[in-house]
């Protein structure tokens, strides 16, 4: 579910019990030293120590999985990610301020991402922008819905293990909170892993998505031959406009006559009977239903019963002390 996260941590809110400066900067790899500012990393997290104020940024997917693309983090996943990341820094990063969140999930989808991505329009409130054909951003000022080709994304950061991948076409919808006190009050780092902040932010990118304005799918012209393009676009002025009633518009008006009128309406119900599939599945319903059905079984998911999260937290918190 998570993958961005950008958690920040003062010592006075752990009553100066721990210096970041002495004991978090000593646990980093690649340090950098700056005046009163250490930078690090720790795996793939990097890690700033300013004076007296620690700032965590990275994918928690990949801090726990090692990639962000084999599977979304259930609250267990969830969970062994801050607690294990908070016994790798030393500190308790549940006590953290969330200051940007992102979810995301991957689609595998029948043709390649940017042919989807053209179908969503707009949405009331945001910047609709495209990098080239593999990402679609709609931005605002607070929140940024981001769809992006992920293949093209991982084959440019140099993945090696995509020979059993290659053949797939992977839509990626990421919901990135900038500013996630102004969305969402102020959030710490036991919310990460609390069913209803789940559900809360499930139901958030699943509504965002839904809010977009959609192009409905439109007859594809044919290219195969002059006479296929002319008849395909034809059947696109169909798909738009009923030619039927037009028709019988021009008969009424007498601009044509019966032998016409009977000519033009076979030739168009022939042409309706050629391109236009009227029950082939668009690309918009393709991905709707895809991300509906991804919502009902993560909604599953996520909803756990206060009990037996407590167990879960019971068994993670023997295994990781900090």
């Amino acid at each position: 579910m998570y993958d961005t996260l950008k958690l920040i941590l003062k010592e006075e809110e752990l009553n100066n019990k721990v210096s970041f400066m002495e004991e978090v900067s000593c646990r980093l790899i690649d340090v950098k030293y700056y005046n009163n500012k250490v930078v690090g990393h720790i795996r793939n997290m990097r890690v700033e120590v300013r004076d007296t104020t620690l700032v965590v940024e990275g994918s928690l997917t990949k801090w726990l999985l090692g990639n962000n693309y084999e599977k979304s983090l259930s609250l267990w996943d969830i969970r062994v990610a801050i607690k294990s990341l908070s016994f790798a820094l030393g500190v308790p990063l549940e006590m953290a301020k969330v200051v940007r969140l992102d979810i995301a999930f991957n689609f595998s989808v029948e043709y390649v991402p940017w042919l989807y991505m053209k179908k969503l329009l707009y949405s009331d409130g945001y910047h609709r922008s495209n990098i080239e054909k593999e990402t679609l951003y709609l931005d605002r000022y607070d929140v940024q819905q981001v769809f992006y080709d992920k293949m093209s994304e991982l084959k440019s950061c140099g993945v090696e293990e995509l020979e059993e991948l290659a053949h797939l076409n992977v839509l990626r919808y990421e919901f990135r909170f900038k500013r996630v006190t102004k969305v969402l009050g102020e959030v710490r780092g036991s919310y990460l892993y609390n069913p209803d902040f789940c559900l809360l932010l499930l139901n958030k990118w699943y509504r965002c998505y839904m809010d977009i304005d959609k192009q409905v799918e439109e007859v594809g012209i044919k290219f195969t031959g002059i006479k296929s393009m002319k008849e395909s676009c034809v059947a696109l002025c169909m798909s738009e406009i009923n030619m039927f009633e037009k028709v019988e518009e021009a008969f009424v008006k007498k601009e044509i006559n019966s032998a016409i009128k009977f000519a033009v309406l076979q030739e168009l119900r022939r042409i309706e009977a050629a391109y236009c599939d009227y029950d082939k599945m668009s690309l918009v319903d393709e991905l709707t239903g895809k991300i509906e059905s991804a919502y009902v079984m993560l909604k599953r998911r996520y909803s756990v019963a206060p009990a037996r999260m407590e167990i879960y937290n019971k068994i993670i918190d023997s295994e990781y002390i900090v």
